[in-house]
This record gives C-alpha cells, structure tokens and sequence, in this order.
C-alpha cells in the first residue's frame, strides 16, 4: 500500500457464531412438547406408508415452523425454514456438563435480518421462557470484507507469536493465491478471494447486497480476512458469554492481527526467513490499516425488523403446494419441456399407485405366512390342513388348561410327560414349557381346594 493516507474501503462484522443459552425449570416442558410434535409428524407417515426424510419434518416453537434436520451428539437439531439459524435440544439429564440448548446464527441470517436483531428474536422471544438469561459463547468468527487484493500473498509472509499458530497452507493458481490458512483450532486465520468464492454460492446475491450496503465496489476485487476463535481461546481472554463477546470483538480482532502479522519479506534476511525467525520483520502497511480501523460497530447497528423472520416461517400447507408448483411450471416452459393437465395427471397418478403399491407390499408382508393350505372333505364336517411336506393333518383344537376338568388335566399331563420322553430334542423345549402350565394349573387348583 503506497499511500498510507488513502482510503480503502472495508466492511467489518462477525460471519458466523455459536453460543449456548442456559435453561430454567420450563425447559423440560418444552422439551417434551417437541419430541411428541417430532414423533407425531413420524408417525402420519407411517401410518399413511410414505417414505420421508428428517427434511420432511416440521415442528412448531412459538408460531415459527423449525425443520428437522438430525440427532447429532445427543442434540435434536432444527433450523427455521429461512435458513437463518439453528437450534440443538438435549435431555437435560442427559450429558449434564452441557447446556441443554445449542445456538448457531448462519450467514443467511447475520446479513438479512442484522446480528443483534436476529439475537434479539431468538433470546427474548423465541426461548425466553425457558431461559436464565446467560448465553455462554462457544465460537466466533470476527471477519473483514476489503476492496484489496491479496493475490500477491504466499505462505512465507506471515509471522506468528505462538508456535501453536504456525501451521499455515495455501491454496493457489499459477498466477495468484485464492485462499491462505493460518493456525488451527480454537484459533485460526482465514485469508481469501470472496468473489471467487461467492461464483458458485445461492448467497451469491445477498452477499453483493451487503456489499454495495457497506460501501463496497462489487467490480473491484474483494477479499475477506477472517479469525476463527473458539471457546478455550476466547477464555483466555476473560470472555466466556455472549455479551462479553460483543463487547469485546474490536479488541479481540485487532490482538489477532498482531498475533499472526503479514509481514513484508524484504525487511529480513533470507536466512531469518529459512530460519524461520520473522519477528522482527515489518508488519505490511495494509495489516497495520486493517488492525487500525476495525470496528463492527457500524455493523452491529444494522437492524431490521424481525417480522421478517415471521413473514417466511410458515408450516407446509396447500398454498405453499400451490406456489411450489407454480415454480416447476415455469421452469418447465423456460426449458421448453411440454406439459398439459394429461401430462401433469399421469405423473401424478403414477406416484400415487407407487405409494398404493408400496402399501400392499408392505400389508402383504404383514400377514403371516401359511405354511399349509386348507382342504375340505366332502362328506366329512372337519377342515384339513395340507401341509407343505403333502401330509394332511386335522387342525388341533387349541383348549387353555383352565377350561379341561381335573381328570382331563390329569390325561394331558400324563400325555405331555410321555411326549417329552421320546420327543425330538428339537421338540423338548417346547412340550417342557408347556407340561411346566399344567402343573402350574394343577398347583393352583389344589391350593384352592385346600
């Protein structure tokens, strides 16, 4: 940077964050209430027989539709339907050395509805209730958008103050770099090509948005610098909640920016760089800009309303049917694929008789399977049995040991001892268990007699 004076345009925020909420006595309650909306939702389609998805299954928390996504790690994972964030639920009895809720703000979210709005709508109306109103921070993402082009970078020109912080990799084409990583975790740099990034990204255009907001030129080249921070790093910093993260976020970039420095090669030896002793070379002049003039202030002010996270979240219903199917109408003109109310009827009528046949098979392989077929006799008032060796046999007929008389029990019992004698050891268990109910029988009447 030639110019130390000249303005370069910069957006500073937080890209991502995960924190937990501490739960009151009502949690268990609400709890509860989702795992029966969870099983609910499973069982209308099981019981009408139709394959789903963890995608396909919606719950309700105060009026706003959450969707399914996995139990991962003891937690019920859910995201609201306008990908703005997600929220993890565990049994409280369960892994007590976690809090039982589980926060992660997505992008989506922090550049639509603004981060301390969107905050706002999780703590204080969404799960007020059964919080206490501690949200202890668990990682933070402090970043900065810049009109400047890293490209020239490469892995030699960063120094670092801890040795932990010295893994460093890159990612680049023949001509410049598009990504350099700096550390591990629970703390790491992120240096990269965001427009480069953004090409292939459904957030392609929101991102611009935010951009052209901020001041940004979108035509210019824009790179974003990131510092990954998690829990036992922030700790060592004296920040373990949510508000002390906000607090704090300047100071904790502008330190990361003097842990690991970009550094300007020329100002060392290069026997200090083989060596890998850079510390006393010079921090570059952008490096020093950045550090100086970070501040999410500005961006923390950024607030909209959030009915807009109302307005999205809504249950599947016919209308949303309705418009979904609109959508694939259009899509199916734009590429010029033919279709009519017949064409449309017999996609429809094909998968309905798949979902019939699959409800037959699986009836079908409900019932049990007969191992012998019924055969009548003329002349003769009893059914047979044809049994699948082609023996046939008279059906038994099955009497409970408490409607036989006590002479009759007696006989069955002489009988099941004497099949027990020379019955196939295949058999004896079988008759055993079945001779052990008789004299149970027998026991129990004598007693009563007694």
């Amino acid at each position: 940077m030639k110019n130390k004076n000249k303005k370069i345009d910069m957006i500073c925020g937080i890209d991502t964050l995960y924190y937990f909420i501490e739960t009151n006595k009502n949690y268990d309650d609400l709890f509860l209430d989702m795992l029966n909306q969870l099983e609910n939702k499973k069982t209308e389609f099981e019981e009408k027989e139709i394959e789903h998805k963890n995608s396909d299954l919606f719950i309700e928390l105060k009026n706003i539709s959450l969707q399914y996504l996995s139990k991962v790690e003891g937690f019920y994972w859910f995201k609201d339907t306008n990908d703005f964030f997600k929220l993890g639920f565990k049994d409280e009895f369960t892994n007590r050395a976690l809090h039982n809720i589980r926060v992660q703000l997505m992008g989506i979210g922090i550049y639509t509805i603004g981060l301390k709005a969107l905050i706002s709508f999780i703590n204080d109306k969404l799960l007020k209730d059964v919080s206490t109103g501690d949200y202890p921070i668990t990682r933070a993402d402090l970043n900065c958008f810049i009109n400047y082009d890293f490209s020239f970078i490469d892995k030699t020109m960063f120094a670092t103050r801890k040795k932990r912080y010295m893994s460093i990799s890159e990612f680049a084409t023949a001509t410049k770099t598009q990504t350099i990583y700096v550390g591990k975790q629970p703390f790491a740099l992120r240096l990269y090509d965001k427009k480069l990034e953004l090409k292939k990204s459904r957030k392609k255009d929101m991102m611009y948005e935010h951009f052209i907001n901020g001041g940004l030129d979108v035509e210019k080249e824009i790179f974003n610098i990131e510092f990954e921070m998690h829990r036992t790093h922030l700790k060592a910093y004296k920040i373990t909640t949510l508000q002390e993260l906000l607090s704090n976020a300047n100071t904790l970039f502008k330190k990361a920016m003097e842990d690991i420095r970009l550094i300007d090669n020329s100002s060392i030896t290069k026997n200090d760089i083989k060596n890998n002793s850079k510390n006393r070379a010079k921090t570059l002049p952008i490096w020093d800009y950045i550090k100086d003039n970070f501040s999410i202030d500005t961006f923390l002010q950024n607030e909209f309303s959030i009915k807009r996270v109302k307005q999205k979240s809504s249950i599947y219903d016919e209308n949303r049917f309705i418009d979904e199917f609109n959508n694939l109408i259009k899509k199916a003109l734009t590429y010029h694929i033919y279709i009519d109310s017949d064409f449309v009827a017999s996609i429809t009528q094909a998968y309905l008789q798949k979902i019939e046949n699959k409800k037959e098979q699986h009836i079908k392989e409900q019932e049990p399977k007969k191992r012998y077929i019924p055969v009548s006799i003329k002349g003769v008032d009893k059914n047979y049995r044809l049994l699948e060796d082609g023996s046939l046999i008279e059906p038994v007929n099955v009497i409970s040991f408490k409607e036989l008389s006590d002479n009759d029990l007696q006989n069955e019992i002489m009988t099941l001892e004497w099949q027990l004698n020379f019955a196939e050891v295949t058999k004896r268990t079988y008759i055993a268990k079945k001779l052990e109910m008789a004299y149970r029988e027998k026991l129990s009447r004598a007693e009563k007699q007694g």
